[in-house]
């Protein structure tokens, strides 16, 4: 399987669901877009936006990779470097340091114990990860979510607190991009 490919069909799968406004609120319109993203200037501030091929290189992912101690699974490294969007589901990737939203999301505590945080729940307040534990593996390295807060208390389990949604970063990504009833 080509992983670049399928995260590029998944992407431009979820962005077409949501050519008008969902009952969620979501559409494709953000503040300061960049010029090469915006499909129409609608006002001086907010813009529609549209997806464009990313400029994050190897050696991009490479420098992210030693900031966060981590070695990124071959999905992920596709999942960051395939467009330049804004999303919101996941850290937005603007043309203008793309990678910025994606280093925002890294946690120390997290981090040295294998997980990437690589997404949050902005509802409910929890951080998404992958287990890199397994990193030999990508179809092992599960997918957890833990309450922020709790990264915050520097006598809690983070282990222990650690909540199980995916088997993989592929299952993550297909429930959220490519499900029809999203």
């Amino acid at each position: 399987m080509n992983i670049r490919a399928y995260i590029k069909k998944g992407f431009e799968v979820y962005y077409e669901r949501y050519n008008q406004v969902s009952e969620e609120g979501f559409c494709r319109m953000c503040p300061d877009v960049p010029e090469e993203m915006k499909v129409v200037d609608i006002d001086a501030e907010w813009s529609m936006w549209r997806m464009i091929p990313s400029t994050v290189t190897e050696e991009d992912i490479q420098t992210l990779e030693k900031e966060f101690g981590l070695n990124f699974p071959e999905w992920y490294k596709a999942f960051i470097s395939t467009y330049h969007h804004y999303f919101g589901v996941i850290p937005d990737q603007s043309i203008e340091e793309p990678l910025n939203n994606v280093r925002d999301m890294f946690n120390p505590s997290l981090c040295s114990l294998g997980y990437l945080p690589f997404s949050w729940d902005t509802e409910y307040g929890k951080i998404i990860c992958i287990d890199l534990n397994n990193n030999t593996d990508e179809e092992n390295c599960a997918i957890y979510q833990i309450e922020h807060e709790i990264l915050f208390d520097d006598a809690a389990d983070i282990q222990s607190s650690l909540d199980y949604l995916y088997p993989n970063f592929k299952a993550y990504f297909d429930d959220t991009f490519l499900e029809s009833n999203k």
